[in-house]
């Protein structure tokens, strides 16, 4: 039997600990489940799922007419490694020893499991991050300010969102037209809505920030429509339900607030709380899902070291080794995973800080 690497610390401990431990839910397994891929590299085909076209009437012992196909957009893409590790250095080792004297093993075996869920939280942060990103904006951007100590982008990674689905509000949304009654809310989101019957969408959900929805809820052009909707359900409380049942009542998809927040770590150390998703756009989706998670495989996953502890939980591969010289312990967590948005044409982006042009 192999010796733990940290007293009570075994691989079938740590394959426990990750089947029992509940993580906080995150908004893009709903939106890009997971799919598991072979490659490196992958490909989006934009424009696949149309909607539906009618079959002609024919006559008997004719031939059924051929249909066209759909003219459709290819994106291809490189799939990502996403890292994270953190260290238990040797004075903190020694520390342990003694913390293990006095309050018992479970004390440290926590202190190792704290880093193991760390680098978890971490790679889940990142795909976070990188699914609301591209859903709120179109394109990613990896930049010194929000990939500090990764790669760059030399280019915009652009997901394809066409030009004819990125709308603009009749009024800028801001506090003072949301004060004199310029900001018009329901206007701006039947226009989108009619706009997407035009092309045959039929939108199930709006995605926003909770900023930008407590922005409209201050906005007279908004609240003259929910005091003046006749519904027995509907109070005068301005909550996201009663608000998602006046929107029905328009015949306006409902709600669904993005509210989570995933930390950037700068070089300095300093740590940057963000809301990845934008608050000056809003979007209007055919479907809960809009597209996949790219998994590709994990080289120590095929090529498993000694000496290491190694387990997964869903895509991110989760390790614990010993270095030497100095002693120190090694914790880290990677994935290799992007988001294919191949809905992209069938979803509209509304931008509210301006009511001429799109950004």
């Amino acid at each position: 039997m192999k010796k733990p690497i940290i007293e009570g610390v075994t691989q079938a401990g740590l394959e426990s600990y990750l089947a029992a431990r509940q993580y906080e839910e995150l908004y893009w397994p709903t939106l890009f489940p997971l799919k598991n891929v072979d490659l490196l590299d992958g490909k989006t085909l934009i424009g696949a799922v149309g909607s539906r076209v009618a079959a002609h009437v024919i006559s008997y012992n004719a031939k059924a007419p051929e249909a066209g196909r759909k003219s459709m957009t290819t994106k291809y893409f490189d799939i990502p490694k996403i890292a994270q590790s953190r260290r238990k250095e040797e004075k903190e080792i020694l520390e342990h020893r003694i913390t293990r004297s006095i309050r018992g093993n479970d004390a440290v075996i926590e202190d190792y499991f704290n880093d193991i869920d760390f680098v978890y939280d971490s790679c889940m942060a990142r795909l976070e991050w990188m699914a609301l990103t591209a859903l709120s904006t179109g394109y990613l951007q990896l930049s010194t300010t929000n990939n500090p100590q990764g790669i760059i982008n030399e280019t915009t990674i652009d997901f394809g969102l066409p030009t004819a689905n990125k709308k603009v509000v009749s009024v800028v949304w801001n506090t003072t037209n949301a004060g004199n009654g310029t900001m018009v809310p329901i206007t701006d989101f039947l226009a989108v809505v009619k706009a997407g019957r035009a092309l045959g969408i039929t939108f199930k959900r709006i995605l926003m920030t909770s900023d930008t929805f407590d922005l409209m809820c201050t906005a007279t052009g908004f609240t003259k429509y929910f005091a003046n909707t006749q519904l027995s359900s509907v109070t005068t409380a301005l909550t996201l339900e009663n608000i998602n049942n006046v929107l029905t009542a328009y015949r306006i998809p409902p709600i669904t607030l993005i509210d989570t927040y995933v930390g950037i770590e700068a070089k300095s150390g300093v740590i940057t709380q963000t809301n990845p998703w934008s608050t000056t756009h809003i979007l209007f989706v055919p479907d809960v899902q809009v597209g996949n998670m790219y998994n590709g495989p994990i080289a120590e996953q095929i090529e498993r070291p000694d000496g290491v502890l190694l387990s997964t939980r869903g895509n991110v591969s989760l390790s614990i080794r010993r270095e030497y010289n100095p002693v120190s312990v090694l914790t880290k967590g990677e994935c290799n995973a992007f988001p294919s948005w191949p809905s992209v044409d069938r979803c509209m982006n509304l931008y509210t800080g301006s009511a001429s042009t799109w950004a």
